[in-house]
């Protein structure tokens, strides 16, 4: 018996997948026996998920996994159908019936490989837990970013998948979100996908875009119309938030992973102070990200701007190099304007009482309906602090011309 041989190579490229964990279960009785484990791969394991982290703030390049063939593609099933009553295997794996259980999976009797496809499964799977576990013991804006800069690097992953498969990654990757898919036989076509309203609209809440609008899309009998590249986009999001989640760290993980959390918090603690405030010769409203913006021609207008709102610019404004004199200013024009209640706010967000507070990220900027625009990054600042490096990078050219 080979357990779970016809996804390992997806496990080695995706460890996120929810089944992959029965595959682990199998390994270790629960996460601190990974953690006290010396086996060589357990210990390179440890290693490769110390830089997966900190690759995420030094922008440094991970290797992808070896390619291997979904073994399922060529498989009669035979195997497979005496374990799973709800899936007819009529046309190969159904996945609008699949729920990826892993019962049939477990059960797989074909053996090509299978030493070298667990071992890379394995390895895999322990380095994106290890990454995990550190990431579940810093602050939540670090999980934000991990989880928005991951699941954008498993996006283009999916994106370059071999024509051959990508059906079959989508069908996988439906499945384990609970993506309701359109039940017909079949997943998915050339280039267009349906997806149930009720899966649809747990994503785009998230993506700001006029194209996502329910009002602006085609529905028909409950299911959304999409496009292969939405429809990778739309898991892109799923996939974000299950990477943001917080695992459940107690003191004695925390202890086993504190050699590793010595060399990665003093690169996390410079990421947020470059965020906290960036050292420019000038601030540039044209690096605002349209959030700002929208926030600042509203005050300039007149409107009546939320304290959510007022707090995410007035936290942006201070981060990115305003004193407290100029953001007064600028709230001067706002309906119910009052100089000293402004100013006491202003100066209490700047840490005039002792905490200096952090713009909000994007995440939060959704929560609260301050987001305008699916801007492809995860703060504010971050938007401010990439637009004005691009226009350092070009200004030589921009003066020579």
């Amino acid at each position: 018996m080979a357990a779970y041989l016809p996804l390992l190579p997806f496990f080695a490229k995706y460890p996120f997948i929810r089944v992959a964990s029965h595959f682990l279960d199998e390994e270790f009785e629960n996460i601190i026996d990974f953690l006290k484990s010396e086996g060589a791969v357990e210990k390179e394991a440890k290693i490769e998920g110390e830089k997966l982290v900190l690759s995420i703030f030094k922008k440094t390049h991970i290797d992808s996994p070896s390619e291997y063939g979904f073994l399922c593609s060529v498989c009669d099933e035979k195997e497979c159908k005496k374990f799973c009553e709800k899936n007819a295997f009529e046309d190969g794996i159904n996945w609008n019936l699949c729920d990826l259980c892993g019962k049939c999976f477990k059960n797989c009797t074909r053996t090509e490989d299978y030493a070298e496809l667990r071992f890379q499964a394995k390895k895999s799977l322990l380095i994106y837990l290890f990454s995990r576990i550190i990431i579940s013991c810093l602050d939540d804006w670090v999980r934000r970013k991990y989880a928005f800069v991951l699941a954008r690097r498993y996006r283009n992953l999916i994106r370059n998948e071999d024509e051959s498969r990508i059906n079959h990654i989508l069908g996988i990757l439906s499945a384990d979100f609970d993506i309701k898919i359109k039940s017909n036989g079949s997943f998915g076509d050339s280039d267009t996908y349906h997806v149930h309203i009720s899966s649809y609209l747990k994503a785009p809440s998230k993506l700001k875009s006029e194209k996502w609008r329910l009002v602006n899309r085609k529905l028909l009998n409950g299911y959304i119309e999409l496009t292969r590249d939405e429809f990778i986009r739309l898991i892109e999001e799923y996939i974000k938030d299950r990477l943001g989640e917080r695992l459940n760290v107690d003191d004695e993980i925390k202890d086993l992973v504190k050699p590793y959390l010595k060399n990665i918090e003093p690169v996390v603690f410079e990421e947020k102070k470059k965020a906290g405030k960036i050292k420019f010769e000038r601030t540039e409203v044209s690096c605002f990200p349209p959030c700002m913006i929208k926030i600042l021609e509203d005050l300039k207008s007149g409107v009546n701007v939320p304290h959510t709102a007022r707090f995410a610019i007035t936290s942006f404004l201070l981060n990115v190099g305003l004193d407290v004199e100029e953001i007064i200013s600028m709230f001067s024009t706002a309906p119910d304007f009052n100089e000293e209640k402004t100013r006491y706010q202003v100066e209490h967000i700047a840490g005039a009482k002792g905490t200096e507070y952090d713009c909000p990220a994007c995440d939060t900027m959704r929560t609260y309906h301050n987001c305008i625009k699916d801007c492809k990054t995860y703060h504010p600042v971050s938007y401010y602090e990439d637009c004005m490096r691009r226009e350092q990078r070009m200004k030589p050219y921009k003066s020579s011309g």
